[in-house]
């Protein structure tokens, strides 16, 4: 297996890569760092990402190559993880305006390729070296054993605390008509449902903890809660945020990215 980072020679994509070394370390696994040539990138600032992401692999005891393919990347990036059994494939965003739409990380998802694909989003350049807590917002008690493999190698390799933030959607008028009662009720069966990752959490070297809300915009609650919140990191599973909202002409994703005041993951695991 193998972990692969997409680098063009900004300062987002290494930071990007360098939390794909971390979680390849934490999962003793090679790095790969791929480059797909084209006008656009400067292979100068491309040699210098691979040059310091080396240094820190070194470091860190982990085995790291560098890849450059070259042609269309709908074409050569299939075939060149064909051949490879990837586990996940880590890219960053763009740096301002629109970071998904019509993206390379977007071209990545509609690829279908055989990979996790973790979208990173950074707001800031220098939190990846020390992160003491990770938020990882669901709804209710849906948590994929994918999604908590993969925040669970991150926190293991940081030490950090992990709050899962679960959100229940509701509308005004029934939120307002909530009783107390009702409301442990509902949390009580939540945390029921989740105890498994619990008493798993209890082997690992973090503590994980549940916060519940109830909300009636998915979204504004995640942005809200993350702007509250003491973390470093927020991880979210990403693919129904990745569809046009009724609501609005922009898919929520779009909006997470843009309005996120911590660095963000959008995590979409490999269709099985």
């Amino acid at each position: 297996m193998k972990i692969v980072a997409a680098i063009n020679g900004s300062l987002v994509a290494e930071g990007s890569a360098l939390l794909a070394l971390y979680y390849a370390k934490e999962q003793g696994l090679d790095l790969h760092l791929l480059h797909v040539k084209n006008h656009k990138d400067a292979l100068d600032k491309v040699e210098k990402s691979i040059f310091e992401i080396k240094k820190v692999a070194q470091q860190e005891g982990v085995m790291c190559d560098a890849v450059f393919l070259k042609g269309h990347h709908r074409d050569v990036i299939p075939d060149y993880l064909k051949n490879l059994h990837v586990d996940t494939l880590f890219c960053s965003t763009r740096m301002r305006k629109r970071f998904m739409t019509d993206s390379f990380s977007e071209h990545l998802l509609k690829m279908h390729l055989n990979t996790n694909i973790a979208v990173v989003r950074i707001v800031h350049m220098h939190s990846f070296k020390d992160i003491n807590a990770i938020l990882l917002p669901i709804k209710t008690s849906k948590l994929s054993v994918k999604k908590f493999a993969f925040v669970s190698t991150l926190a293991s390799f940081y030490k950090s605390d992990v709050e899962v933030f679960s959100i229940s959607l509701t509308s005004k008028s029934k939120l307002a008509k909530f009783d107390i009662t009702a409301l442990r009720s509902q949390f009580s069966h939540i945390d029921f449902e989740l105890r498994h990752y619990k008493d798993l959490s209890r082997l690992m070297p973090f503590k994980l903890k549940v916060k519940h809300e109830f909300a009636v915009s998915e979204t504004e609650a995640i942005l809200k809660h993350m702007a509250a919140s003491d973390a470093q990191l927020v991880i979210i599973g990403a693919k129904r945020f990745s569809f046009f909202s009724f609501l609005t002409p922009e898919k929520p994703i779009e909006r997470l990215m843009r309005e996120t005041s911590r660095n963000l993951v959008a995590y979409y695991p490999k269709e099985d």
